[in-house]
């Protein structure tokens, strides 16, 4: 039996609505379909002035030897940026939780530039945390790293398809709010970017397999990625794959996580389980559902970690010209607690 989790409001409150039912404050807007995306409304293009000051930016990390471990905050200041950063947070908080950011050129810059200017215009988005803890501190490489990879969890680091999940960040005590991937080398062929609504998931499985919906409000053990996971802690997390938070509808998914996870545990999945994933994983690939977008160089995806999920297509596995994404996870400043500590800790841990 597993435990069923409780929805925590901003004022701390605890209440669990029905599982058939959405928070009131759920926004319309997350209920989309790929046909009823408003698909003009996704994309942000840098102004001149913001990528003359992006120049400006690298100069100076150049003339002082600044890498994406050493850059701050106060070195890349890209004021003509920041006065977009509220509209593209609104398409993340309250629309359909895609952005696309472009205008990069990436024939200009470095790959070491490249992870510079990822983290330095992310951070205006949120505050980036880390995905590992020897490494990948600031971003993460997103390539396909052949034989080196032997952690089946991390399908990302390979050429394969990679089905829709969420980034589960198992250093922290919750996962990114937002995923920045900006696309430094395309593959020669395949690779193309997809991205679903939790809340398009939701409505379909009540639409259609109400009968399912509370196995995804229980909680089940995720097998932590071998580089998320802490020396001296388990080789687990728990979550529910659904829950009420924050007024609003979350989701946090990986097939490839939760099955090895369960069977860590000694809680291999059940039956009924096993119907509810398989039928989950049918409704997450349903194509009328999805965003599709061949993400191009030089353009950065944003994508609402807790309200979608997001994959990719298996691509033309590549040498030294492979397919190159730098990628940076990000909790919000600007949503209940944000990144205060007090307010953290009075939310999480008081």
């Amino acid at each position: 039996m597993h435990e069923r989790t409780a929805a925590v409001s901003d004022d701390g409150a605890v209440s669990a609505p029905a599982i058939g039912t959405l928070p009131a404050s759920e926004p319309a807007a997350r209920a989309w379909r790929r046909d009823t995306l408003a698909s003009a409304a996704l994309f942000f293009d840098l102004e001149e002035a913001a990528l003359a000051e992006i120049g400006q930016c690298l100069r100076f990390a150049q003339a002082n030897g600044l890498t994406v471990d050493t850059v701050e905050q106060e070195d890349f200041r890209v004021p003509s940026f920041a006065a977009a950063v509220r509209g593209i947070q609104a398409q993340l908080d309250r629309g359909a939780g895609i952005a696309v950011l472009r205008g990069l050129d990436p024939s200009t810059f470095s790959e070491a530039e490249a992870e510079i200017i990822a983290w330095g215009l992310c951070n205006y988005l949120g505050r980036p945390l880390r995905q590992g803890i020897a490494t990948d501190r600031r971003l993460f490489t997103v390539s396909d790293k052949g034989a080196a990879n032997t952690d089946p969890t991390r399908i990302g680091a390979s050429a394969r398809r990679s089905p829709k999940h969420s980034d589960n960040g198992c250093l922290e005590p919750r996962p990114p709010c937002y995923i920045g991937l900006l696309c430094y080398r395309a593959a020669s062929d395949g690779g193309d970017s997809t991205v679903i609504s939790a809340r398009t998931v939701f409505d379909t499985i009540r639409r259609e397999r109400p009968d399912l919906l509370p196995v995804y409000f229980d909680r089940y053990h995720f097998r932590s990625p071998q580089l998320h996971v802490w020396p001296a802690g388990g080789p687990t997390i728990r979550k529910p794959i659904m829950e009420f938070s924050h007024g609003e509808l979350r989701i946090h998914y990986a097939r490839v996580m939760i099955e090895p996870g369960m069977a860590l545990a000694g809680t291999p999945l059940s039956a009924w389980q096993r119907e509810a994933l398989d039928f989950l994983d049918e409704v997450i690939e349903r194509p009328d559902l999805c965003f599709r977008h061949p993400l191009k160089p030089g353009e950065i995806l944003l994508v609402n970690n807790l309200v979608t999920l997001h994959g990719r297509e298996a691509f033309a596995p590549g040498t030294a010209g492979g397919r190159i994404l730098k990628r940076i996870w990000m909790w919000r400043r600007h949503v209940g607690a944000g990144v205060d500590p007090v307010a953290l800790d009075l939310e999480e841990l008081a």
